[in-house]
Formats: structure tokens, sequence, C-alpha cells
């Protein structure tokens, strides 16, 4: 595998540096994870971390302690229908595949897809985050023209957390989300043994 410059090593440190800060009790502004639109800006490599963060939000969906109601499970459906789709679709794009998933960010988005006027604009209304961040990840294999504002809305979508005592953005809760995004990225840039590799 050849050598990440020292600008994509550079970053990857950061990413490294902000989850472990974060265990520690620490929180930063969720621009933070703008670095990874320099990441992000092949849509080839966009569309693969896409897919690796609908894995893991499947992940967590089918995890222990999650209760299970009709709305709950329906939205778990769905994410497992995507992942299954977005995957078939990477290893071999053709026109089907793509309509395929277009119909299914469609009825995603359907679901929620109600507004309210608030003091400030209108807001829509998200019920569930993690069909949010499942919609995202098909946008960002669906439209590869714009990989680097997609993969950062991904990445915030999925690590962003709140907690009175810190607010928005990246908190200690958002740790394990932030570690994955490392792992993603040191995996595909630098291979299996991107963590030696990183401190070298």
């Amino acid at each position: 595998m050849s050598e990440a410059p020292p600008k994509t090593l550079k970053k990857l440190r950061t990413l490294t540096q902000i989850a472990a800060d974060l265990r520690q009790g620490k929180d930063f502004n969720i621009t933070r994870l703008t670095l990874l639109k320099g990441l992000c800006s092949d849509p080839d490599a966009a569309a693969q971390f896409a897919l690796y963060i609908a894995k893991k939000t499947e992940q967590a969906m089918k995890g222990p302690g999650r209760s299970r109601s009709k709305k709950q499970q329906r939205h778990q459906q769905l994410t497992s229908r995507a992942v299954r789709r977005m995957t078939a679709y990477l290893k071999n794009r053709n026109e089907e595949a793509e309509e395929s998933l277009d119909e299914l960010l469609l009825e995603i988005r359907v679901i929620q897809d109600r507004y309210e006027r608030q003091r400030w604009g209108t807001v829509r209304i998200i019920e569930s985050r993690e069909l949010l961040v499942v919609e995202t990840a098909l946008d960002c294999v669906l439209r590869p023209w714009a990989p680097s504002h997609l993969g950062y809305r991904l990445a915030r979508q999925y690590a962003e957390r709140y907690n009175p005592r810190y607010g928005t953005g990246l908190i200690p809760e958002s740790a394990p989300m932030v570690e994955d995004i490392a792992e993603f990225w040191g995996k595909h840039l630098l291979g299996r043994e991107w963590k030696k590799r990183l401190v070298e």
C-alpha cells in the first residue's frame, strides 16, 4: 500500500486524538470533523465510508437493550435493506441497482417528511437519528458529485450527540463514533496495521 501524504496522516492523527480526548471527558465543536471533507473528496472512498457507517448504524439498531416498537422495527428493516442494496450497488454499479437505491432513499425520506414552522424558520422533524444517517449514506453513494459535503454531513450526523452538561457537538458520548470514523479512514488509507503505521 502506498504511503499516505503527510497532510492525510496529520488528519488521521487528529481524529484519533479527538477520540482519545473525548474518552477523557473533553468536548469539541462539531466543526472539528470538517477535516473529513478532504478525506471524502474521492467519490469512491466516500461511498465506501457511507456503506461502513450504514453498517455500523445497523449494528447499533440491532444491539442489546434497544426497544422494539413497530416503528423501530420498520426503521431497522429499512436500514438493513439499505445496507444490502448499497453493498450490491458498489460491487456492480448498474442502472437497475441505482434506481432501486433511489426508490429506497425516497421511501426513507417520506418517513421523516414532517416540517414545523418555528421562530427561526422551518424545521424538519427527525424521529430517528439512525434513519437520518442511513438517508445521508444513501445520498453519499448516489450523489458522487458532492462527496466532501455529504461525507462530512454523514460523519456529523453519526457522531454528534447532546448532553445538558456539554450541549450539542462532539461530547464524551461521541467517542465510539469518532473511533469508528478513524478506524475506517485508517484502514482505507494505511491498511490493517494503520495504528502502528500512524506512529512510525
